[in-house]
């Protein structure tokens, strides 16, 4: 959280494992709140939120259509009341209030004012609160910037954007909707000073830095369907699910994890049919009857749920998904329990990280090299996407499910296919 004025918070909201950022802009003195960027996995921690704060949301959008995640706009507009904002260039179907560049609303006595930020998607924009801090989306991170090699990205228009971010006083607080180097936070000075990207000043040469294209995000077709309000799942709450198969004991209960997952714990009686294999496997769920979809948070079953539909099926998501199963004391299976590859990342490189440290400081500087070399690796699998330690440990015989040997949907589940940013070549 951070403090803006004697009357106005922020709270920032991580989503686990990919440096995704989503914002609540509170002003105390009128307890009303804008949501930025709200991921669908984290509505609950928002409502949780705006509770703690007891506060009115009377905004809520996301800086421009996401193709990495599932956006949380409209389920957190439905349960609050809140408006929609959404871009004049943006596709999303449904009710929304359409804004552009200079519009304006109040949250009590402070402006909170519109500016187009094209380059990443032509409905990009950032929001300037207070004439001090600037929410900026994908189109300009801390070191870094959004990609623009789909969804209509153009650099040129991302370098039109970085010169209306440049005129503002160095001093401007920068949020990023995304953090990939480890610091959530910066400004426009910081930025001027160290993003080689940001300080390019040739149109061309920030056009041709920008041209090298990576994999697109995995789901991109699913995500941006449910983002544009093509397809929105239903939810059905655990102890609605636990009563329904009391009642209706033929009720399908699809859990789309990865079996490495599935064989950790899982609700008696579901099916695991990875959401990787999901489309190739169609034909194996049943059409005539209920079918509930299951995942760890809620994410790949509303991909899942909204592809079922799709192909005739009445699929809904269990809210929360199995860690809403757990936080609702529901009776559930418990299998071989193992520490996540995300965590055995973390846990390996930073113990070569301390004791490259310790031996550099202690026995000979050149141990310094051992930190330098895992730091190194997790700023390249944070601005890539790409983790070759969770790749190598994915293969190890601890790590493998029962059934059979690690997929490479795992492989792509733990590492990641892609980032949204943009690959930045070394400086000229």
């Amino acid at each position: 959280m951070a403090t803006l004025s004697a009357t106005l918070t922020i709270e920032t909201f991580r989503a686990e494992g990919d440096g995704c950022l989503g914002y609540l802009v509170v002003d105390e003195a009128s307890r009303t709140a804008v949501a930025i960027d709200p991921r669908l996995d984290l509505v609950e921690r928002f409502q949780a939120a705006l509770a703690a704060h007891d506060a009115r949301l009377t905004h809520v959008l996301d800086t421009h259509t996401h193709a990495d995640h599932l956006s949380g706009v409209r389920r957190l507009a439905q349960r609050t009341g809140a408006t929609v904002l959404a871009h004049v260039a943006s596709k999303l179907k449904g009710p929304s209030q359409r804004i552009g560049d200079g519009a304006t609303f109040a949250l009590g006595d402070t402006t909170v004012q519109i500016v187009d930020a094209p380059g990443h998607t032509p409905d990009s924009i950032a929001l300037l609160v207070d004439e001090h801090h600037l929410f900026t989306g994908d189109a300009l991170f801390a070191g870094g910037a959004g990609r623009t090699d789909f969804m209509g990205g153009n650099a040129s228009d991302l370098f039109d954007t970085f010169r209306r971010f440049a005129a503002l006083p160095d001093t401007t607080v920068v949020h990023p909707g995304h953090d990939y180097v480890g610091r959530a936070v910066t400004t426009i000075g910081e930025e001027k000073a160290q993003n080689s990207l940001f300080r390019e000043r040739d149109r061309a040469a920030l056009v041709a830095r920008l041209a090298s294209k990576a994999e697109p995000p995995r789901n991109m077709a699913a995500i941006l369907r449910h983002n544009l309000g093509e397809a929105d799942a239903t939810t059905i709450a655990p102890a609605d699910l636990q009563a329904l198969r009391e009642e209706q004991r033929d009720t399908v209960l699809l859990d789309v994890r990865s079996r490495l997952e599935f064989e950790g714990s899982w609700i008696d009686g579901a099916t695991n049919l990875p959401l990787e294999e999901l489309d190739a496997r169609v034909d194996e769920v049943p059409e005539q009857r209920e079918v509930v979809v299951v995942c760890r948070t809620g994410v790949r079953a509303t991909i899942a749920a909204e592809a079922l539909a799709r192909s005739g099926r009445r699929a809904r998501v269990l809210e929360g998904g199995m860690q809403g199963w757990r936080r609702a004391r529901l009776p559930m299976r418990e299998g071989r329990r193992r520490l996540p590859v995300d965590r055995q990342v973390q846990l390996i490189a930073g113990s070569m990280i301390l004791t490259g440290i310790a031996l550099g400081t202690l026995v000979n500087p050149w141990f310094l090299g051992i930190a330098a070399f895992f730091g190194a690796g997790l700023t390249f699998a944070g601005a890539t996407g790409t983790c070759g330690l969770a790749r190598v440990l994915l293969r190890l015989p601890w790590n493998r499910p029962l059934a059979m040997s690690a997929e490479a949907g795992a492989v792509r589940a733990a590492s990641g296919a892609s980032t949204c940013a943009a690959p930045a070549p070394p400086e000229r």
